[in-house]
């Protein structure tokens, strides 16, 4: 059994303390007004019990989201003030939603590829490895390459979708027999502070359908809140020492150039992310672009948690239907 509250727990529990405190007059009035409050406070709690018969839908969606993870994705310059990486949470939990019944897969990227989540439909899953995601701290943030993103993209996707120019004898799959339609989200700020030379990314091209590459930053740029270690909480904004010895605060800026240049090398759109809303156009956009025949949907019953708010609601349905009739009768005896 599990709990996913529609409110946080210490939210509503002062809700229900003020219904309570708004005592009725009458034992079993007041002995109503107890059990709807904590019939309330049930439903809020959105208690999940595992069963073999959840209703799911699957597609024949693989969507993959490979997120930058390095020091610049905390720069505060999304939507304001916001963290890039933030926004980053923010919209791949609304492009997810859009994407229902997909295997979502998560590779992350700094000086390493990080394979956070192989392909799957617990979308839980994947939003709660993104949800962890905080951006490198100082002892281990040595300087971004772009390269890393494309071998995210090789290492991910090449023993899944292999090109028939493979020189391996492993067995390909048959894509006539699993007909899988690869979604790409690429997301990064472009920078890259580590003096490489961006790679082309058109080998990987093979393997994605479509998706988008999208952009987080500005051009002004923003500063950046960093642990020195990575166990640690404390943050501070991440400074250097100029070549006359004074002590600079880091600005991180949107690298467009770099991004416009994988996005065309992969086939895919650049969207610059400045908001919210973007992710909506994104969205629509990318579902757009798969073609309807090659989409497929199928519904099936397999492990997982069963919703039991509605015997709650039931329940309060029941007693409120009951003070209802209570307080018609009454007015209608005071008439």
């Amino acid at each position: 059994m599990k709990i996913d509250p529609i409110l946080p727990i210490p939210v509503m529990a002062v809700i229900c303390i003020i219904l309570l405190v708004l005592k009725r007059k009458g034992v079993w009035n007041y002995i109503r007004q107890i059990i709807i409050v904590l019939l309330l406070f049930a439903i809020n709690l959105r208690i999940l019990v595992p069963t073999d018969k959840v209703n799911v839908v699957n597609t024949n969606i693989d969507v993959l989201f490979v997120i930058d993870n390095t020091i610049s994705m905390l720069a505060e310059d999304y939507n304001g003030d916001d963290r890039r990486i933030d926004g980053v949470k923010e919209d791949v939990e609304y492009i997810m939603g859009e994407f229902e019944g997909a295997r979502y897969g998560v590779a992350t990227f700094t000086t390493e590829v990080n394979y956070l989540v192989p392909f799957t439909y617990e979308q839980d899953i994947a939003t709660q490895a993104i949800e962890a995601l905080d951006g490198q701290a100082k002892t281990t943030g040595n300087g971004t390459s772009l390269n890393t993103g494309y071998d995210a993209l090789n290492q991910v996707l090449k023993p899944l979708y292999k090109s028939d120019d493979d020189e391996d004898d492993e067995e390909e799959i048959d894509v006539e027999e699993d007909p899988r339609i690869v979604v790409v989200f690429f997301i990064s700020d472009g920078e890259i502070t580590d003096g490489s030379k961006l790679k082309s990314f058109e080998r990987v091209a093979d393997y994605i359908d479509t998706g988008a590459v999208l952009g987080y930053g500005t051009r002004t740029g923003g500063k950046m809140k960093v642990r020195d270690i990575a166990t640690w909480d404390d943050t501070s904004y991440l400074t250097y020492y100029d070549s006359n010895f004074n002590s600079v605060t880091a600005v991180s800026k949107i690298d467009e150039g770099n991004l416009e240049d994988i996005a065309a090398d992969l086939g895919l759109n650049y969207y610059h992310m400045t908001k919210p809303s973007n992710a909506r156009t994104v969205a629509a956009d990318v579902m757009d672009n798969i073609e309807t025949g090659q989409f497929t949907k199928s519904v099936e019953d397999r492990k997982g948690f069963a919703e039991t708010y509605w015997i709650f609601a039931i329940a309060l349905g029941v007693f409120l239907a009951y003070d209802f009739v209570v307080l018609r009768t009454k007015m209608g005896r005071e008439r």
